[in-house]
């Protein structure tokens, strides 16, 4: 006789998410691996960027509560039902939109406890599904060691201020944790597992082969030709972390989610020898790229700007920019007027497309995975009816100097303007161009000034583009070509002028 399978809802952020990565190893959230360590039909929700306050506005959280053609309205189940919890990482953030209060309980409005309780517990319970929270698995560590977790790494956040606002910081781990005794001690039944305290005794037991969990952008040959992995993501885990997390659940679930735990498959402990080989993509190709050199970077003609921080910004064009190749006479422009600087293009040189991209870009480069914030205001002169046309801040994982290049480059984050304002807060990831619709109209009239700002952190990068700010789809790492730097800077295509002013990068420890 088969065992009946139970239910399973799953909601929660990238840790937990499906993807669709290109990488040499690529990304994969333990919710995808839940059904094969459960006796369940498990319908996987969770949304990369989401935390537990922006999910609700999201389509997959309108898909829990009423279904859809394929996934059946929370409780619209026969047998036992489930709603696992996955969110944490960008309740974090130093953001309106997602950041929740780790201080406070349950009753407490702005509260991570009463995000949770509010949008996910309380609807469960309504609906005779057992939520089973998640705390957040752990983001690895360079020293990978008990004390290294002890910070934003383990989910313990100080305040941080951005502008005026203070976003306050705390415990999220242990937020769930109390929040599910309190819960309790008033008579609901609420199961849990802490993931963040399982993943960090599994990455410190293995010590340097933590990082294997994990997934890679990309792939050097060394000088015996063998792959070797580069780019390495702190957070986001391989086929082989996700299933090591969903095994991890099914653990903890013998421990604080009994119930939950009764459909338990009872597998062993996924090994490297096992699932490190099928993490790996295949049909991966190593990128023919080679970075600028400084002296590369030194030799253009463009105008090197200083900002009023004393950062200076040096110019190239590139990308598909037809036969002028690089060229600055008569197609791209660039004029200094002491903190600000006005970029131009004209005659249809260059594009932000489907298949290609062609830009003038001013650039300063970076280290890798460096948390920053740059920011501007963008004064327009002229903008073109041409949906080709486009300006704003960029951070891109690839750079060339003054070169043709009519094929798609590597990946990046713009907070700009696209399709004559239709669409805002874009990038390029994997060679395909994704980008968000704005609920506020952008006037694209001479003398109207954008707002810009791009914040790049261990998780990703969140845009904002005049009122519109957005993290959600942002967040894999510029990591796939350079494995070693980022270019941030501010850019224009096609026709348009546009003034760049009050620029500032601040650059994180």
């Amino acid at each position: 006789m088969s065992r009946a399978k139970a239910t399973v809802w799953v909601v929660g952020d990238s840790t937990v998410s499906a993807f669709g990565d290109k990488y040499y190893i690529p990304r994969e959230g333990y919710g995808e691996e839940i059904e094969n360590y459960f006796c369940a039909q498990v319908y996987n929700l969770a949304r990369s960027g989401a935390s537990s306050k922006d999910f609700i506005s999201m389509t997959n959280y309108r898909n829990l509560m009423d279904g859809s053609e394929s996934v059946p309205a929370l409780g619209r189940a026969e047998g036992k039902k489930f709603l696992v919890i996955g969110f944490g990482h960008n309740d974090e953030k130093p953001e309106d939109a997602r950041h929740t209060n780790a201080e406070g309980n349950y009753k407490t409005p702005g509260s991570f406890a009463n995000s949770l309780y509010e949008n996910y517990i309380k609807p469960a319970l309504e609906r005779g599904v057992i939520p089973v929270v998640c705390t957040p698995i752990a983001r690895l560590t360079a020293d990978n060691t008990p004390e290294s977790y002890i910070g934003p790494e383990g989910h313990i956040t100080s305040d941080q201020r951005v502008g005026d606002r203070v976003f306050k910081g705390g415990d999220y781990r242990k937020a769930i944790l109390n929040m599910v005794s309190e819960l309790r001690a008033a008579g609901m039944y609420v199961e849990f597992a802490d993931l963040t305290g399982a993943t960090i005794a599994v990455n410190v037991a293995l010590g340097e082969n933590a990082k294997y969990l994990h997934a890679f952008a990309g792939a050097k040959r060394s000088e015996d030709g063998t792959l070797v992995p580069v780019g390495l993501d702190l957070t986001h885990t391989s086929l082989y972390g996700a299933k090591m997390s969903a095994w991890l659940l099914s653990e903890q679930a013998k421990i604080t989610a009994p119930l939950f735990s009764d459909y338990s498959l009872n597998k062993e402990k996924p090994t490297f020898e096992e699932f490190f080989a099928p993490s790996i993509n295949v049909d991966y190709e190593v990128a023919d790229y080679k970075a600028p050199s400084v002296k590369e970077m030194d030799s253009v003609s463009w105008p090197v700007f200083k900002d009023a921080d004393g950062n200076l910004w040096h110019g190239t064009a590139f990308g598909d920019i037809e036969e002028h190749d690089g060229s600055r006479e008569g197609c791209f422009k660039a004029q200094t007027d002491g903190f600000e600087i006005t970029l131009r293009a004209q005659d249809n040189i260059g594009k932000i497309s489907a298949g290609s991209d062609g830009i003038l870009f001013y650039y300063i480069k970076l280290p890798a995975g460096k948390a920053f914030t740059l920011r501007a205001k963008a004064m327009i002169n002229s903008f073109a009816p041409n949906n080709q046309v486009s300006f704003g801040l960029m951070v891109r994982d690839d750079l060339y100097i003054d070169r043709y290049v009519s094929a798609p480059m590597g990946d990046y984050v713009a907070a700009g303007v696209l399709n004559q304002g239709s669409v805002v807060n874009f990038g390029r990831k994997s060679s395909a161009l994704v980008g968000g619709f704005p609920k506020h109209s952008i006037s694209l009239s001479p003398g109207t000034e954008v707002e810009l700002r791009i914040d790049a952190s261990r998780e990703g990068f969140t845009l904002t583009c005049g009122k519109e700010t957005v993290s959600a789809g942002f967040d894999y790492p510029l990591t796939a070509v350079d494995p070693d730097s980022v270019y941030a800077g501010f850019y224009v295509s096609r026709n348009v002028s546009i003034t760049f002013k009050d620029i500032r990068l601040a650059v994180f420890i």
